[in-house]
């Protein structure tokens, strides 16, 4: 029983994991709100920050890819 609890507890947690990546974000607009959630959590809402994620949203949108000064170039990503 303790190992079944502790096999659930391990996927739950890598699952919580997963989802909450920037490797989870399919789309520019998901990919965004991640840059967002980093300028809240590391640069304390910097509206700096923001505007920077506006503009790495725009070139995602024109491209399909999304490079940052975090991030390396990745491509892929659905339009929207």
């Amino acid at each position: 029983m303790a190992r079944i609890l502790t096999l659930l507890m391990l996927i739950g947690f890598f699952g919580a994991l997963l989802s909450a990546s920037p490797a989870s974000a399919g789309s520019c607009s998901e990919r965004k709100k991640v840059c967002f959630g980093y300028c809240q959590k590391s640069r304390g809402a910097m509206p700096q920050c923001f505007s920077v994620c506006e503009g790495y949203l725009r070139e995602c949108l024109s491209s399909g890819c999304w490079e940052s000064k975090i991030v390396a170039k990745q491509c892929g990503f659905s339009r929207n």
